[in-house]
C-alpha cells in the first residue's frame, strides 16, 4: 500500500467512525478477528485503550471495541506507520 493509499483510507475510516458513531448500537461480528490468537487480540485492545487515553479501562476478559472506535483506532494506525 502507498502512503497516499494509507492516508486515503484513514480518511475514509475516519469519515466512517464519525457516521457509525451515530447508530444506536455499535456492536461488530467478532468474526473480523477470526485467526487472531487471544494473546493477539489481548494486546491489540490494550494498545487500544492506551490510544484512547484510559488505560486503566483495559480488562484482559473483556475484548470488544465498537465499531466507530475501532475505526478511529485504525485509522490512526494507519497514519502512524508512515
Amino acid at each position: 500500500m502507498t502512503e497516499n493509499e494509507k492516508k486515503l483510507a484513514a480518511e475514509l475510516l475516519d469519515m466512517a467512525s464519525d457516521e457509525f458513531s451515530n447508530h444506536g448500537c455499535n456492536d461488530m461480528d467478532e468474526s473480523v478477528y477470526e485467526g487472531w490468537t487471544l494473546e493477539e487480540r489481548r494486546k491489540f485492545v490494550k494498545e487500544f485503550w492506551a490510544w484512547n487515553g484510559s488505560p486503566e479501562e483495559y480488562d484482559k476478559n473483556r475484548l470488544h471495541i465498537g465499531d466507530s472506535s475501532l475505526m478511529a483506532f485504525m485509522s490512526h494506525k494507519l497514519l502512524s506507520d508512515e
